[in-house]
């Protein structure tokens, strides 16, 4: 799986998964459910791409007939001129952005950074006193108290006893719960999704939702809430040093208090947070549909290893040459011994070759970047004819891959093999082989 494939389905499940929050869990007050949520959420869309359940199903048989040879057609080799082919915008393009890409990440991490030293300034600068059993850096001059890890930043001059105790059990809520964490988490999310509209929808989700736990807890130690909305409307429009701490006073500040004064929800309700299970189940089904489709589907045919076939699907037949030939079963019922005759190719195998390698092409994407090597194509010749049931034994690149499982689908109906006069399908295996030749003085016209 390339970077360019791996950073889409992750922001296709970073849209998905913060439509899914708006719709299901936005206005519960199960606050401690939603952060476990937010948080479980950008770890799956980072994490499940990588998910192959295949792979797990394969590894995990244990019961296998015997080993199964394939038959193998000759190799087929794919040259292109010396330096490769030209290469247009639009074959540029996804390189381009990756580019860009990088660039914006790089440019994001860097502001992550300076904000941290910019903390860690106003800290060192600071004195640090005990208040009320708490730990805090006093910083005169300092609009906007805030936490940060187990920092504690406010200007102690500047409330009230009241206003100080209010305070300081918010901010140090953010510390006892470790909410910077989460803030970090959103921060890097929309680092390297920077473009994704919905990963800084759910960064304010989660700095919402962290805000909201502050603020239960500043009113379930006894506090007044109408004086502590009152002080916090005081302090809505001070500008923050950051926006990697958790900050006393937020924006949204409206959302705060209706939060505040909401009847809780019914505990039966928190059953539908069991509802993100079948939907990160179908984001895992469709990413392993799509490695399916693609032809990375893990096989157990690898270089220099012996394929391993299922026996109730497969039996060994002989075959020419000392080859020997696994036969796909039409069937649950059918399973073959032996056949009469091979599948063939319409003019034979000097007529298979010519036909390869006519109509496969080294990938330009490829080409340009210097890309050699082998792709090993299982397929079946069906019993009609057809080739059907196409994946990737080998991989070398996606572009590579995919032309070669392009031409192998796309050839004629061949000669179906025959066992007792009627009809079987045969596992062909195909390996095409991508050179860049080196270097020569005389001009040699490309291979396709």
């Amino acid at each position: 799986m390339d970077f360019l494939t791996y950073l889409i389905k992750v922001n296709v499940a970073v849209a998905l998964f913060y439509g899914c929050y708006r719709l299901l869990f936005r206005e519960d007050t199960f606050l401690k459910g939603r952060r476990v949520a937010l948080l479980g959420l950008i770890l799956t869309a980072v994490v499940y791409p990588f998910v192959d359940v295949a792979r797990g199903l394969a590894n995990s048989r244990e019961v296998w007939e015997g080993i199964l040879p394939v038959y193998t057609v000759p190799e087929v080799a794919i040259f292109v001129p010396v330096g490769g082919q030209s290469v247009s915008f639009v074959d540029r393009l996804p390189e381009l952005f990756l580019v860009l890409y990088g660039v914006a990440v790089a440019g994001l991490f860097v502001w992550i950074l300076i904000q941290a030293g910019i903390i860690a300034g106003w800290v060192s600068r600071s004195q640090t006193v005990e208040m009320y059993g708490i730990t805090v850096h006093r910083h005169p001059g300092i609009q906007t108290p805030f936490s940060f890890f187990r920092w504690i930043v406010l200007d102690t001059t500047r409330y009230t006893d009241v206003e100080l105790q209010e305070i300081l059990r918010h901010e140090n809520t953010h510390v006892r719960e470790a909410h910077s964490v989460d803030i970090l988490l959103a921060e890097l999310l929309c680092t390297f999704c920077w473009f994704n509209p919905f990963a800084w929808l759910l960064k304010r989700e989660i700095r919402l939702n962290l805000e909201f736990l502050a603020d239960r807890s500043v009113l379930a130690s006894g506090c007044e809430a109408e004086h502590y909305q009152f002080h916090l409307l005081r302090l809505t429009y001070h500008k923050a040093i950051a926006k990697i701490i958790n900050n006393f006073n937020v924006s949204l500040l409206k959302k705060r208090i209706f939060m505040m004064n909401k009847k809780q929800t019914s505990k039966l309700s928190i059953v539908k947070y069991t509802l993100l299970i079948p939907v990160i189940a179908a984001l895992v089904f469709f990413n392993n549909t799509f490695r399916m489709q693609a032809g990375n589907v893990p096989s157990a045919i690898e270089e220099n290893e012996t394929p391993a076939m299922l026996a109730q699907n497969l039996v060994v037949l002989p075959a020419t040459n000392g080859e020997v030939a696994a036969v796909a079963s039409t069937s649950k019922d059918s399973i073959f011994s032996d056949t009469e005759k091979m599948p063939s190719f319409p003019g034979g195998e000097e007529a298979l070759m010519k036909y390869l390698s006519t109509n496969l092409h080294y990938p330009r994407s490829a080409a340009q970047k210097g890309i050699e090597g082998r792709v090993s194509v299982r397929f079946v010749v069906a019993s009609d004819g057809s080739i059907v049931d196409t994946k990737i034994q080998h991989s070398l690149n996606p572009a590579c891959d995919q032309e070669a499982i392009r031409v192998i689908e796309s050839m004629p109906k061949w000669t179906p093999g025959m066992k007792d006069g009627k009809a079987v399908s045969v596992y062909y295996t195909l390996s095409v082989r991508y050179k860049l030749p080196a270097p020569k003085k005389d001009n040699v016209s490309p291979q396709k």
